[in-house]
C-alpha cells in the first residue's frame, strides 16, 4: 500500500511540473509545448490548416546541416501564422528536433535569460539559419514568397534578403 501511495505522489508531482512547463511565457520550449500549451491554443488549428507546398526533399538536403533558431511571441499574430507552417514543413522534411531551438520572447522581444542578446531581434517571428554556429540568413516576421521558397533560396545561397533588410 505504501508503494502505491508513493507512486501516486511521484506521478502527481511529475504531472504538475510538466503542466508548469506548458505555461512558460519566455524561454526555450519544444514542439510539444507548441502543440499542448494553453498559451499556444492557436497552434494545432493553424498547423492542420496549412498545406505544405509540393517540395522535392532532395532540394532541401542541405537543411540538415543547419541549426534553426526561432524567436517568437505566443501573442504575436505573425508567429501564430508562420510558426505552425514552419513546423509542418520541418516535420514533412523529417528535420531533427534537436537541431531546432524555439525561444519565446515577451512582447518587448526580450527574455529573462537573454537568449535574444546580440541576435538583433526586431520582429517576431525571426527564424535564424545557422551553419557551424554562424548565422547564414534569417526570415523576419513573414516570408517574401513562401516559407518553402525562402528556405530554398537561403539553402541555395541565392542572395536572399529578408523583408526588412536594409543595406
Amino acid at each position: 500500500m505504501k508503494k502505491i501511495y508513493l507512486l501516486f505522489i511521484a506521478i502527481l508531482f511529475t504531472s504538475c511540473s510538466q503542466n508548469q512547463n506548458y505555461l512558460l511565457e519566455e524561454g526555450v520550449v519544444d514542439i510539444d509545448y507548441l502543440k499542448k500549451s494553453p498559451k499556444t491554443y492557436w497552434f494545432n488549428e493553424n498547423f492542420q490548416n496549412y498545406t505544405v507546398e509540393k517540395i522535392n526533399r532532395d532540394n532541401f538536403s542541405e537543411l540538415y546541416n543547419y541549426d534553426i533558431e526561432i524567436f517568437m511571441n505566443t501573442l504575436c499574430h505573425d508567429s501564430q501564422r508562420e510558426i505552425p507552417r514552419l513546423i509542418k514543413i520541418l516535420e514533412e522534411l523529417n528535420f531533427p528536433e534537436n537541431k531546432l531551438k524555439i525561444i519565446l520572447l515577451n512582447p518587448n522581444k526580450k527574455s529573462k535569460m537573454g537568449y535574444e542578446v546580440n541576435k538583433n531581434i526586431t520582429n517576431t517571428p525571426t527564424i535564424i539559419f545557422n551553419l557551424d554556429n554562424t548565422e547564414v540568413n534569417r526570415i523576419v516576421e513573414f516570408p517574401k514568397e513562401s516559407l518553402e521558397n525562402d528556405i530554398l533560396k537561403i539553402l541555395n545561397d541565392e542572395d536572399y534578403k529578408h523583408v526588412y533588410f536594409i543595406e
